[in-house]
C-alpha cells in the first residue's frame, strides 16, 4: 500500500468522523448557548480551559512518542506503553491539584469550583484514552478512533442538552463531557486489547527512554495549552464570566475548524514516520508540499468566509446577548490560514525526530501570545484577544517555515502556496462581504463558496489530480505509484 493510499484512507475515516462529532458537537453548544445564556457557557467555557491547560501534564508528551515508536515497529513499543501508564498513574493526580490549586488562587465561586473539580475528572479519563488512541494512531488504525469519537460525542450532546434543559447549571455540562470521556476509555481499552496491542512491563531503561523523547513534545504541549487558553483565563480576570462567554462564541466558531488539519496530521504523521524509518525521502517532500497545498485551499476559504459574515451569523443565530461576539469573531479566523498550514509542518518535524525545534518555536510564541494577552486584554476584551491570537498563529507559522523550508526543496514551494492562499483569501472575503451583502444569507454563503472554489482551481491551490485521486481511492483503484498530492 503506498503512503498516499495510507493517509488518505485513515483521513477518510477519521475525517468523517470528526466532521460528523464536530458538527454535533457545535450544534449542542449552540442550543445550549441560547437556552443558558453567556455567564453559566461562560462559567463552563472557563473551567474547561483550566483543565485544558493542566491535562498537559498528565501526559508530557507522551502519547506521540507512542505513535512513532509503534508506526516504526520499534520492539521497546510496548515497554513504552507500560512506562506511560505507570506514569500518568503518577502525573494525573498531581495535575488535577494543580487545576483545583488555580481555582482556589484565583479565589473562583463555589459553583465555578465545583465546575472546575468535574471538569478534573473529564481530564483525567482523556489522558488514558488519548494513550491508547495513539496506540492504533501507530498501527494506522484509525477507525477504531472515529467510532469511539463519534459515540461518546453523541453521549454527551443527548447529556449535554438534557443539563441545559433541566437547568442543571456549568456543573450539569461539564458531568455530560465526563460521560463521553468514560466511554472512550471503555471502548478504546477494549478495542486495543482486541487487536493484540500489548502493555508490558516496562525497564528502567524504558523510563529514561521515554522521558528523553517525550520532553520536547511535553514542552511544546504546555506551550500550546497555554497559549491557546490564557485568552479566555485573562478575559474571566478582567470581565468576568459573562465576557467569556461571549468570546466562546467567537472562539468555538474558529477553533472547531481546526478538526481538518488536526486530522488530516493524525494520519500524516505516523505515515511520514514510516517513509522517514525507511529514508523515502521523495515521498517525504512530495506528501509534505502538497498537504500543505491541500490544507492551505481549505485554511483560505475557511479564514474569509467566516470572517466576512461574521456580523450576518451572529446577528441571525445568536440573540442580542452575544453580539459583542461579531467583532472578535471578524478577526479571530484569520488564525486558521497559518493554522492550517502549520499543521504539516509540526507533523514533518515530529516525525523526522527534529521536535526540538518545534518545541523552541511553540515556546516562543508562547511568550509572544501571553505578552500580548496580558497588553491587549485588560484594555480590549475580548477583541484584544482575538487579535493577539492572529499575531501569535502568524508568527508560529513563519518560525515553522525556518525549520522545514529545505525539506520542501527550498523556499520557493512554501512562499509560493502562501502568496497563493493570501490573494485567494482577500478575494473570497470581499465575494461574501460585498457582492454578498447585496443577496440574502444563503445566497451570499453559496455565491462566495463558488467563488473561493474557482479561485482555489485558478490559482492551483487545488487540481483535479486531487478529485481523481479521491474518486480512485473511493473505487479502491489506487496503485503503488500514486500519491495523496500532485506537484505545488
Amino acid at each position: 500500500m503506498s503512503y498516499g493510499e495510507k493517509i488518505a484512507k485513515n483521513a477518510v475515516w477519521l475525517i468523517a468522523a470528526t466532521m460528523l462529532n464536530k458538527i454535533i458537537g457545535f450544534t449542542a453548544f449552540y442550543i445550549i448557548a441560547r437556552i443558558t445564556g453567556p455567564t453559566i457557557i461562560g462559567t463552563y467555557f472557563y473551567s474547561v480551559s483550566v483543565t485544558s491547560v493542566f491535562v498537559v501534564f498528565s501526559d508530557l508528551g507522551m502519547t506521540p512518542v507512542l505513535i512513532r515508536a509503534i508506526a516504526s515497529a520499534r520492539e521497546d513499543g510496548a515497554r513504552l506503553m507500560g512506562a506511560a501508564f505507570r506514569l500518568k498513574i503518577i502525573l494525573t493526580p498531581l495535575a488535577i491539584l494543580g487545576a483545583l490549586a488555580y481555582g482556589v488562587l484565583n479565589h473562583v465561586d463555589p459553583v465555578t469550583m465545583g465546575t472546575i473539580a468535574i471538569a478534573c475528572l473529564v481530564m483525567a479519563a482523556d489522558t488514558f484514552h488519548l494513550a491508547l488512541y495513539g496506540s492504533l494512531r501507530g498501527r494506522q488504525n484509525l477507525r477504531i478512533e472515529a467510532v469511539g469519537m463519534l459515540v461518546g460525542q453523541v453521549m454527551t450532546t443527548i447529556a449535554a442538552i438534557s443539563a441545559a434543559l433541566f437547568k442543571m447549571g456549568p456543573q450539569g455540562l461539564v458531568a455530560a463531557l465526563l460521560l463521553g470521556s468514560l466511554w472512550n476509555v471503555l471502548w478504546s481499552l477494549v478495542k486495543t486489547r482486541k487487536l493484540g496491542i500489548r502493555i508490558l512491563e516496562p525497564r528502567l531503561s524504558d523510563y529514561r527512554r521515554l522521558a528523553h523523547e517525550a520532553l520536547p513534545f511535553g514542552i511544546s504541549g504546555v506551550a500550546v495549552k497555554i497559549y491557546s487558553y490564557v485568552d479566555s483565563l485573562l478575559i474571566h480576570i478582567y470581565y468576568g464570566a459573562t465576557a467569556v462567554g461571549v468570546y466562546s462564541i467567537a472562539y468555538k466558531m474558529t477553533y472547531a475548524l481546526q478538526f481538518l488539519p488536526l486530522t488530516f496530521s493524525a494520519a500524516l504523521y505516523p505515515a511520514l514516520s514510516s517513509a522517514w524509518s525507511k529514508k523515502d525521502h521523495e515521498a517525504l517532500r512530495r506528501n509534505f508540499v502538497g498537504s500543505m497545498r491541500f490544507l492551505a485551499a481549505a485554511g483560505f476559504a475557511f479564514t474569509a468566509a467566516l470572517s466576512a459574515l461574521a456580523p450576518r451569523v451572529v446577528s441571525i443565530f445568536y440573540d442580542p446577548r452575544y453580539f459583542g461576539s461579531i467583532v472578535p469573531l471578524e478577526i479571530l479566523p484569520w488564525v486558521l490560514l497559518p493554522i492550517f498550514m502549520d499543521f504539516p509542518i509540526g507533523a514533518l518535524l515530529n516525525a523526522t525526530n527534529r521536535a526540538h525545534l518545534k518545541t523552541s518555536a511553540m515556546v516562543a510564541t508562547m511568550v509572544l501570545n501571553v505578552t500580548l494577552n496580558m497588553i491587549l486584554v485588560p484594555r480590549f476584551g475580548p477583541t484584544g484577544a482575538a487579535w493577539a491570537g492572529v499575531f501569535s498563529f502568524w508568527f508560529l507559522f513563519f518560525i515553522g517555515i525556518f525549520f522545514s523550508y529545505k525539506d520542501a526543496g527550498g523556499l520557493r514551494a512554501i512562499i509560493s502556496i502562501l502568496a497563493r492562499s493570501l490573494f485567494a483569501a482577500g478575494i473570497s472575503w470581499a465575494a461574501w462581504r460585498y457582492v454578498g451583502g447585496f443577496m440574502p444569507f444563503t445566497g451570499a454563503f453559496f455565491f462566495g463558496g463558488a467563488i473561493a472554489l474557482i479561485v482555489a482551481f485558478a490559482l492551483r491551490l487545488l487540481t483535479v489530480d486531487d478529485i481523481q485521486f479521491a474518486l480512485r481511492l473511493r473505487r479502491r483503484t489506487i496503485t503503488e505509484d500514486d500519491d495523496i498530492h500532485a506537484e505545488s
